[in-house]
């Protein structure tokens, strides 16, 4: 699983982490989360079922704009903290067949409320053949 992150995500970790001294541990924690969506796990563990028990409730959730060969997902980063302990949230980019994601957004919600959609769409890749 290939993990990376565009430079606007970059200064986004740069900014954030004056105030959330765990941020990068915690970006790390995230990445293990997210691995296990995308790669063959042992054969005794249903994807399906870990797929599901993820994007349950409000962890996590697939955004509008995702289609079978790339899946945007907005979740919940969790910190220790406290001032941002379920404030944080994390927007990545996982193209499917390419076993690799892209980080493009991190954001408090202390700062802004939604995710900035004119980002995330000039890291999509385009569908149309």
């Amino acid at each position: 699983m290939n993990f990376s992150q565009t430079p606007e995500f970059q200064k986004d970790v740069k900014r954030l982490s004056k105030k959330v001294k765990t941020l990068v541990d915690d970006l790390a924690a995230a990445e293990r989360y997210i691995a296990p969506l995308y790669q063959k796990l042992a054969p005794d563990v249903d994807v399906a079922e870990y797929r599901r028990s993820f994007f349950a409730g409000k962890r996590a959730a697939i955004l509008p704009g995702s289609t079978d060969k790339i899946e945007i997902i907005k979740m919940r980063l969790d910190t220790t903290t406290p001032q941002f302990r379920q404030k944080l949230r994390l927007v990545c980019v996982a193209i499917v067949n390419d076993d690799s994601v892209t980080f493009v957004e991190l954001y408090s919600k202390n700062d802004k409320s939604r995710e900035d959609i004119s980002r995330i769409s000039g890291y999509t890749p385009s569908t149309s053949p």
